[in-house]
């Protein structure tokens, strides 16, 4: 992954983005597939990361395809319908990949922006509602089912799993405080609504804000929780130092892109995402 980010200069990625996406690849569901060349990796396959990477030395020997058939079937073995990849536009080799091998474009994730010393009006929590950080004695079962139910009707839903919820908890920069659950004043520890906060470092070590997940029951949403947990946000990881603060979103999530606008956030990278079924046949030859 070093040696390919070092080529491929992914826009929004910096080194720490890899360290995040390693730490959470042991426990992810569906899995991932990895390609060798005697005793050394030279590519991987994860389908729910959409990423399918070989080593800029391992190139062009079909690598690539025999990691797309195995997602295919990973993927498939794990109920999902298609195999998802994001294809980078700025590498011409990724996009004549992607089309040798019968993907085609669905849709884009962009990272939005805020920039440092951007106003942003503190959070007022609606009436009736009440707030409260990660407990340490979560119920981590019960908190995966609010958090899946959370994001029902996401464009691109989420799927968190016990095992993947554990893991990020232990991980040693996990920031139980970064968490911020909402909950009815009548009902306090039943939550409606949450959002996670991360700060990482860019690759000049200077603290970014990262505003992991903003997820509202659907019988709780267009009462401003989404908004009250974004300025939440924001003011938390500024009070820990963060210059910038960028999230991602789905653009074909218009509810979260106005509220996002409308605080001051700006796109700033675009992640278009291909698609292939996976009982399509990648040919034999690219």
């Amino acid at each position: 992954m070093d040696a390919s980010f070092d080529v491929d200069r992914m826009p929004g990625w910096t080194r720490q983005e890899i360290e995040v996406a390693i730490s959470r690849m042991p426990a992810d569901p569906v899995g991932v597939v990895v390609a060798e060349d005697g005793d050394e990796i030279v590519g991987y396959c994860a389908p729910r990361f959409d990423d399918l990477t070989v080593h800029p030395g391992h190139r062009r020997r079909g690598h690539g395809r025999r990691l797309a058939r195995a997602a295919q079937q990973l993927a498939a073995e794990h109920g999902l319908s298609e195999l998802a990849l994001f294809v980078p536009s700025h590498l011409p080799g990724s996009v004549e990949f992607a089309r040798a091998i019968g993907l085609h474009y669905s849709s884009s994730l962009w990272l939005f922006r805020l920039p440092a010393g951007r106003a942003v009006p503190g959070p007022v929590l609606p009436a009736g509602y009440e707030t409260y950080a990660w407990p340490d004695d979560i119920d981590v079962e019960a908190f995966v089912d609010f958090a899946n139910a959370a994001w029902e009707g996401h464009p691109t839903p989420l799927h968190l799993t016990p095992d993947l919820a554990r893991l990020v908890a232990d991980l040693p920069d996990f920031d139980p405080d970064g968490i911020r659950f909402v909950a009815r004043a009548e009902a306090p520890g039943v939550p409606v609504a949450f959002a996670k906060t991360e700060l990482r470092p860019d690759d000049d070590g200077r603290p970014v804000g990262w505003i992991g997940q903003i997820g509202v029951l659907p019988a709780h949403r267009g009462v401003g929780l989404g908004r009250w947990l974004l300025r939440w946000g924001v003011a938390y990881l500024r009070g820990r130092g963060a210059g910038a603060v960028e999230l991602a979103v789905e653009a074909a999530n218009d509810r979260a892109l106005g509220l996002y606008l409308r605080n001051g956030f700006e796109p700033a990278v675009e992640w278009p995402h291909w698609v292939l079924p996976v009982d399509a046949l990648i040919p034999a030859n690219v």
